[in-house]
């Protein structure tokens, strides 16, 4: 197998593919409420979009942007997915209250314990890599509810851990992600708990996983309020997993009325989005899904992001794990700019940047050149420091500590 793979869409923009997206995007709905609703909690701050204007010169390219998720909510989270599963949760607890009292109750109502007999009832759950059921058992502590974790065996130990320190119930299923997908799925069914994930079936009919698509967009909003001038951006860089945070970010630029090249950026062992682009259709990854970018270690797509994603996307990229590890590296290192946290699953799109000032090839393929304005999304920071630590040479305090500065 070579290095890493690129491939251009054929399909973008095209009519067939315009026509299948609007029941996907109609059913995600104005997210201004839910984006709304996240300003207003009390520990929502905004999260940095940096500017890395030497890192920029030194790969020939004209602009360089970071959007920094490492501090979401705090270091201990860490992650975007903080935004879509609390959200989800507390417009879930306020449907449960509404039913049972006639009254809905506010957020924060939800935050004082005032309908914890009834909150205190309902489980959510989830299968996870990590970060979504991180944010799970956040806002399932938060809002007042049970959580329960399904993590597959090649999930750390540290991950583990983190998400029992919020108070779910992590229970590791032997197999693979899909096999910790298909119990969590099974026991809410019988059990009568809530299923939370992005991933949709049904174009986002179901209203969990539009709201924590929709929690996802501020994100999104931030950077957009955040950058110089939006409209210039020429690139904007995801990382694939199943597809939902990159379909979000696409679909917010279009409706924003922005539509730079978006390109994905996979592992090679767990290149679904890839091959469903090579395919024409949603297809398996046949890799190994051993990679040190865990929370893209899926197998299959999200079907309802998919018909965002192959109306909009135009670059699909697949690469090995060390470019990752060197995206990590050089963004610790800072090069002159402020240094940054960035965990394994968001590296690799700072390693095909750097690839590509020494890979010609890749550099045209990509129509990177020295007028590109270029926005990578640091969806995670440091969510194992262990794993980092060995990555980076440096613990992510250190790297936090020289950023402060």
């Amino acid at each position: 197998m070579p290095a890493y793979a690129h491939h251009r869409s054929v399909t973008r923009f095209t009519q067939e593919k315009a026509s299948q997206a609007p029941t996907a995007v109609s059913n995600l709905g104005d997210w201004g409420s839910a984006v709304s609703e996240i300003y207003s909690w009390p520990e929502y701050k905004p999260q940095p979009l940096h500017s890395l204007d030497r890192t920029a010169q030194s790969l020939g390219i004209a602009k360089l942007f970071y959007k920094d998720e490492s501090q979401r909510f705090g270091r201990s989270l860490g992650s975007f997915k903080a935004l879509g599963a609390p959200y989800a949760i507390s417009v879930l607890l306020a449907d449960e209250v509404q039913a049972k009292t006639g009254t809905r109750p506010s957020s924060a109502e939800l935050r004082t314990g005032k309908f914890q007999a009834i909150t205190s009832r309902v489980t959510v759950c989830v299968a996870t890599d990590g970060n979504q059921g991180r944010g799970l058992a956040y806002g399932a502590k938060v809002f007042g509810c049970r959580c329960v974790v399904y993590i597959h065996d090649h999930v750390s130990a540290g991950r583990k851990e983190a998400m029992e320190q919020l108070g779910a119930i992590v229970i590791r299923v032997d197999g693979q992600y899909e096999t910790s997908v298909h119990h969590a799925k099974e026991d809410a069914r019988m059990n009568g708990w809530h299923f939370v994930s992005s991933t949709s079936w049904d174009d986002y009919e179901t209203s969990l996983s539009g709201n924590v698509m929709r929690g996802y967009m501020v994100m999104l909003e931030e950077s957009l309020q955040q950058l110089p001038d939006p409209s210039s951006v020429s690139h904007v860089f995801m990382h694939g997993g199943v597809g939902s945070i990159a379909a979000a970010v696409y679909l917010g630029f279009q409706q924003h009325g922005h539509t730079p090249r978006f390109v994905m950026v996979e592992p090679n062992e767990a290149d679904c989005l890839f091959q469903s682009a090579i395919a024409g259709t949603p297809t398996r990854s046949t890799g190994s899904l051993r990679t040190i970018m865990a929370g893209l270690a899926c197998r299959e797509v999200s079907p309802a992001a998919w018909t965002i994603l192959e109306w909009l996307t135009s670059d699909y990229l697949r690469i090995p794990d060390d470019w990752a590890a060197d995206g990590m590296r050089s963004l610790a290192d800072g090069n002159g700019d402020i240094p940054i946290v960035c965990g394994e699953s968001c590296g690799g799109a700072m390693g095909v940047l750097l690839e590509s000032a020494r890979d010609e090839y890749l550099r045209s393929a990509l129509g990177l050149d020295a007028n590109s304005h270029v926005l990578i999304f640091g969806c995670e920071g440091a969510t194992d420091a262990e794993i980092f630590e060995k990555i980076v040479g440096r613990h992510p305090d250190t790297i936090f500590a020289l950023q402060s500065q």
